[in-house]
């Protein structure tokens, strides 16, 4: 007898903790999800288009690819806001947010592993949907779409651009900060 009293009072909580944390509405982080997969999609192809027409890992970013003619006719070379050079220090070199988004992306050579992949700092703090979920969101892009999608390597310690060692801190950055770093390999 006591066996089945115990047996109902963990079943009767384990489903007060489901319905406690069940949120009845996740279309917007899931539709949220589904642009950074497009985007990651679409910054791999700029890359990829970069270095079929003779382009070399050891120079990119946005600028260069901008400068020749590989990124989207609807994404325009503008000046850099304060709050781009207080999240990136260069500006509009090697950042992008993609019309429609605001999502922040940063395209840098991977300087340690003699230019055969790219860095890329997703800043994903100023889209509420998906910095609200910032541990679920920096996860679940990390390990598909970088990981298995791209075949990357997720850190989701590095939190900003050093400008002086032309490279991403690895400092205190946290797996909920909604920064991480994504190295592609080519």
């Amino acid at each position: 007898m006591p066996y089945l009293v115990s047996s109902i009072i963990a079943i009767v909580s384990a489903m007060i903790i489901l319905f406690t944390r069940y949120e009845a509405d996740d279309s917007t982080i899931t539709a949220e999800l589904e642009r950074m997969k497009s985007m990651f999609i679409a910054v791999d192809g700029f890359v990829n288009t970069y270095i079929e027409s003779g382009g070399s890992l050891e120079n990119v970013n946005f600028e260069e690819l901008y400068e020749n003619g590989i990124l989207l006719g609807n994404i325009e070379k503008s000046a850099s806001s304060a709050t781009d050079k207080e999240v990136d220090g260069i500006g509009f070199k090697s950042t992008l947010t993609f019309p429609g988004s605001t999502v922040r992306w940063q395209l840098i050579p991977n300087k340690d592993e003699k230019n055969s992949s790219y860095k890329l700092l997703v800043d994903m703090r100023p889209n509420s949907s998906l910095f609200s979920k910032g541990a679920f969101a920096e996860s679940f892009s990390g390990r598909e779409y970088c990981e298995k999608m791209l075949f990357g390597t997720f850190q989701n310690n590095r939190v900003s651009y050093d400008e002086t060692d032309k490279d991403f801190k690895s400092t205190i950055g946290t797996n909920s900060d909604g920064l991480f770093v994504c190295i592609v390999y080519k």
